[in-house]
């Protein structure tokens, strides 16, 4: 072999060396680093919302749009937590099979747990070119929420109902009886949303330890109103006392009730839509 073929394989050696050395930094070592930040996000011990206390669950609204279209969800007492996402599903007519019904639904990952409260407006229904379509017969819906510490993950799936009424005077219940208003004519009918909130509002003059799960709230933009309503909630507590966390001016009221232990009912009188939280000996 002359020595000018011998420099030729030499060259094409190398260039052959560099070019396996670039696409081991360019792919594969750059790759590992990604894969390891990852496994990183990922949970290694997946537990119940159960095996949080009350007191650091975070607090949950679903508030309905005038129309019936939007749900406001609204978080609060987040900061226990590294990440919080959730998805809040349902089942809506098929616009495209009539008498049958299709899951629809929307997910939360951009939930900063550093802020006091995580607000976001969810459309029931598609948009196409800022034409909105709103679905109907809204029923069966959930929120479950993934909440993640350190490599835990806690997962909870909690129960919401969309019901209309006012015009005139009528009984709302939740699909599961926990809670029942019999509301009076309000002028007009309002969307309201009865919910699991999962957690508890700040501020409570009660010990939280105290509290009876689930606790329900009943979530509307209708006014105070116009006459008391009555109240049902299913209590399996002892002695029990009510307390309602007033969502538009933020305050708490002890609310006088009464205590059916046949039945495991609490009743009362309110005078607005609210958060309802009963304490007792279990």
């Amino acid at each position: 072999m002359d020595q000018s073929k011998k420099n030729t394989y030499v060259i094409a050696a190398v260039v052959f060396v560099a070019l396996l050395v670039g696409i081991y930094f360019l792919f594969i070592f750059k790759k590992g680093p990604s894969q390891i930040k990852s496994q990183d996000n990922q949970a290694t011990d997946v537990k119940q919302i159960t095996d949080i206390e009350l007191a650091k669950r975070p607090y949950i609204t679903l508030t309905p749009t005038s129309d019936g279209a939007e749900v406001i969800i609204s978080i609060e007492n987040m900061g226990a937590f590294d990440r919080i996402e959730y998805e809040l599903t349902y089942q809506a007519d098929n616009p495209t099979s009539p008498g049958t019904k299709i899951e629809r639904g929307a997910t939360g990952t951009d939930i900063n747990t550093k802020d006091p409260k995580y607000k976001k407006d969810i459309l029931l229904g598609t948009a196409s070119r800022g034409v909105r379509n709103p679905d109907t017969g809204v029923t069966e819906g959930k929120l479950a929420l993934h909440m993640f510490k350190g490599d835990t993950q806690y997962d909870s799936q909690t129960p919401w109902d969309l019901v209309s009424a006012g015009l005139a005077a009528a009984s709302i219940s939740d699909r599961g009886n926990n809670i029942t208003l019999k509301l009076p004519a309000l002028g007009k009918n309002y969307w309201i949303i009865l919910a699991d909130t999962l957690g508890i509002p700040k501020g409570g003059t009660f010990d939280v330890k105290n509290v009876t799960l689930p606790v329900y709230g009943a979530f509307s933009i209708a006014p105070t109103f116009p006459s008391p309503v009555n109240l049902t909630l299913k209590s399996g507590a002892a002695s029990p006392t009510l307390f309602a966390y007033n969502l538009a001016d933020q305050t708490w009221q002890k609310v006088d009730s009464t205590y059916a232990s046949a039945s495991k009912t609490l009743t009362a009188t309110i005078n607005n839509f609210a958060t309802f939280v009963v304490t007792g000996s279990k």
